[in-house]
């Protein structure tokens, strides 16, 4: 079996419970025969090399490509990821299945282009494992998951599980907590599978013992609020001052707490000083992983006391090793301890007091009964996590995933999506006929290039309508006489009444089953009609067609678009007016209105299609060219214009604007007015009174930040701190 892993996180650049897992599958299959490649980011270098185990690792330096211009971060590289991908697929041919995490949604452009038809990922079954998404885990750590990018990173996550061929979890406290999202979808649980090389371990139980007068509690991994650790050390506290004497150890990286804007492990070492003084708490930096065994084996017990945990490598690692574990409910923890008392002990931090109950009766415990339950962990954790019983469920399930690659979806899977409005009139169309509107007003400079673009379309089932609204200049009168006698082109002509008329019109004349627009000085690529139609033939619940959007004259810049998401679209507009959409769809629910008479009559009718449950999907290619030009009608904009149409705009759809008011209320209050924001995927957006200088250099620190998240603590601590003195000075400047 050819099997490739896509990974954010792979040793040695980042750490992680997903490299862990990742490297422990790509293990197992390889030592079993299977052809394995890992593909995952670097700080460094390009560079693919085989490792000892034969599977193979390719890396590629994150920050590369164009799209890093005009898509924020984190996008930009799940881009980089997709191109990387298409890239191995030419060098090495198609492997059988693609596995991909859900955090941080590196795959969503992979996963976009599949379901957009391309040609090279048709017959790829890609799968989604599920580690534990950061919409998820955001609001557990206090953080608001409206703010930008991570909100779009949460919603991009969200699609990578809906848009997946098939899902693993390892745990079903993680696979219950996500199945709202897809009620009529199994999510397959198979649990990690885990093994530590026993020449290493033989080395290291050699090692000098670490010797304590205490029982000691060891806690290890990360300072994060969703890890439990402020609320073990406040029930820990209350036993101290009952007058048990023990130890806590913590041994992990620190993590900003960002409600309060503080770190957790600093302020925790200021709140509990005088029990660091006495002893009976040390907190010490990360090590690696080997390195923690000698603490592991002279603990008393460990701790995984999380409010929210999928199937954590530090419970699986401590039960390997034999060592009783007190773990939280709240977790895939409990599903490995199972039974209370017998292999390890579970407590539940919605029962007050539960945790300093279960944590004094650990270590009343004798000698003898924390060796009897240790055995039983490391018996428990080895009947669940071996490799070989892993390894046969893992193959088993990436058989039957290959089996069922051809199966063909005929739903799009949005985010989220209103039920669809019956039509109040059928509008007869000849099938597959597209009937291209152009909107004419003067423009007879540019009309002829807009034409021979449309006209080289590989589409061939096509009709020209040019709507002349009311042209006064003559030479865009004499341009209209060339094109009377062409078959494929017919003009009407009508009183000048604005750009919303001419496209209504145009598509009330259509004759064909598809209607796409475009305006009278630019262009689109050949492939693009035939994409679009192919993708509107694919899912009955699409209603139309984009692309990303090139401009070109003026400009040289790209403008990103997105599928249509709601609540997203109530506050900004995501897409271009050159669509192929359902004619049915436009006529009954999407025609532009009239009072719209200054522009965004195009964002309207998108406003009003999702209103009535039409939605839209992007193309990520540049198949749009848009002519910057200093006079066009978007030009014109100022603030006061901008904010009288979206008056407008609301006015005309209270029913959509009614039942998402929660959602846009946090998504306007957390990232500042809407006309200023770039597209989703970006950092900051410009909120009123603050210059386009400071914009960019919030964004410039936000990227910094995003590579200071896989440094050690102090290192990124010291920068982090520097970065922002940095953009204080500038704003006092």
């Amino acid at each position: 079996m050819k099997i490739w892993f896509l990974t954010g996180e792979f040793a040695p650049d980042f750490g992680g419970g997903i490299g862990t897992y990742v490297e422990n599958c790509a293990k197992m299959f390889a030592e079993a025969g299977d052809d394995v490649t890992v593909i995952v980011r670097s700080l460094k270098e390009n560079k693919e090399e085989k490792t000892k185990e034969g599977y193979k690792v390719v890396r590629f330096r994150q920050g590369e490509g164009e799209y890093y211009t005009y898509l924020g971060y984190d996008n930009a590289l799940a881009y980089q990821y997709y191109e990387v991908i298409m890239k191995l697929i030419d060098k090495y041919g198609k492997p059988d299945v693609i596995e991909m995490q859900e955090y941080n949604a590196y795959g969503q452009y992979i996963i976009q282009n599949k379901l957009m038809l391309n040609e090279k990922l048709k017959d790829i079954p890609l799968v989604v494992h599920l580690h534990t998404p950061s919409f998820e885990t955001l609001k557990i750590n206090q953080f608001n998951t409206y703010e930008a990018p991570f909100y779009w990173i949460g919603e991009m996550e969200k699609f990578c599980i809906k848009g997946a061929d098939a899902l693993l979890c390892p745990s079903q406290f993680l696979a219950d907590k996500l199945q709202y999202l897809l009620p009529d979808k199994k999510i397959n649980v198979i649990n990690l599978p885990f093994d530590i090389d026993k020449g290493e371990l033989e080395k290291y139980q050699e090692s000098n013992p670490i010797k304590s007068d205490k029982k000691t509690l060891l806690y290890f991994g990360r300072t994060e609020y969703r890890k439990g650790v402020i609320q073990m050390l406040k029930g820990a506290e209350k036993l101290w001052e009952k007058g048990l004497d023990f130890k806590v150890k913590i041994i992990g990286g620190d993590v900003k707490l960002e409600s309060k804007g503080t770190f957790i492990g600093e302020e925790l070492k200021k709140k509990y000083a005088k029990y660091i003084e006495s002893g009976n708490l040390e907190m010490l930096a990360p090590i690696p992983h080997l390195d923690l065994i000698p603490h592991i084996l002279s603990a008393t017990a460990v701790t995984i006391p999380s409010l929210y945990e999928n199937f954590p490598n530090t419970c699986i690692y401590s039960m390997w090793l034999g060592k009783p574990v007190l773990v939280s409910k709240s977790g895939g923890q409990a599903e490995m301890v199972q039974e209370s008392g017998k292999n390890g002990i579970i407590f539940d931090w919605d029962k007050e007091g539960d945790f300093e109950e279960k944590l004094e009766q650990l270590l009343n415990m004798s000698d003898e009964e924390l060796q009897t339950m240790g055995n039983n962990a490391k018996t428990r954790i080895n009947k669940l996590c071996n490799m070989e019983t892993n390894l046969k469920l893992r193959r088993e399930f990436f058989e039957e995933v290959i089996r069922n690659k051809n199966k063909q979806k005929d739903k799009f899977p949005f985010v989220e999506e209103m039920p669809k409005d019956e039509y109040t009139k059928v509008y007869e169309g000849e099938k597959d006929l597209l009937s291209v509107v152009i909107p004419y007003y003067n423009l007879g400079k540019t009309l002829p290039e807009t034409i021979d673009s449309i006209k080289e379309t590989e589409y061939k089932k096509y009709e020209i309508i040019i709507v002349n609204d009311g042209s006064t200049d003559q030479e865009s009168i004499d341009v209209l006489k060339q094109y009377e006698n062409d078959e494929k082109i017919r003009i009407i002509n009508i009183k000048n009444k604005g750009l919303a008329n001419a496209r209504n019109v145009g598509a009330e004349a259509a004759k064909g089953e598809f209607v796409a627009f475009i305006d009278a000085d630019d262009k689109i690529d050949k492939t693009f009609y035939p994409k679009a139609i192919n993708i509107l033939h694919q899912y009955d619940n699409v209603s139309y067609v984009y692309s990303w959007v090139q401009y070109f004259e003026g400009s040289t810049a790209v403008w990103p678009t997105f599928n249509i998401h709601i609540p997203y679209l109530l506050c900004a507009n995501m897409l271009a007016a050159y669509s192929v959409i359902r004619k049915n769809d436009f006529l009954n629910f999407g025609k532009n209105r009239i009072k719209m008479e200054y522009g965004m009559e195009d964002y309207d009718g998108w406003v009003s299609l999702a209103e009535h449950g039409c939605l839209g999907v992007s193309i990520p290619e540049k198949l749009n060219l848009y002519r910057v030009r200093k006079d066009s009608m978007s030009r014109q904009f100022n603030k006061k214009m901008r904010i009288y149409l979206y008056q407008i705009s609301r006015d005309g759809h209270e029913k959509i604007f009614e039942k998402y008011s929660k959602e846009i209320y946090m998504l306007l209050l957390t990232n500042g007015q809407p006309f200023y924001w770039n597209n989703p995927t970006t950092q900051v957006y410009l909120p009123s009174g603050e210059t386009v200088v400071e914009y960019q250099v919030d964004d410039r620190i936000y990227r910094l930040e995003r590579i200071l998240n896989t440094i050690p603590g102090k290192i990124a601590r010291k920068v982090y701190r520097g970065l922002r003195k940095v953009k204080h000075a500038i704003k006092r400047q």
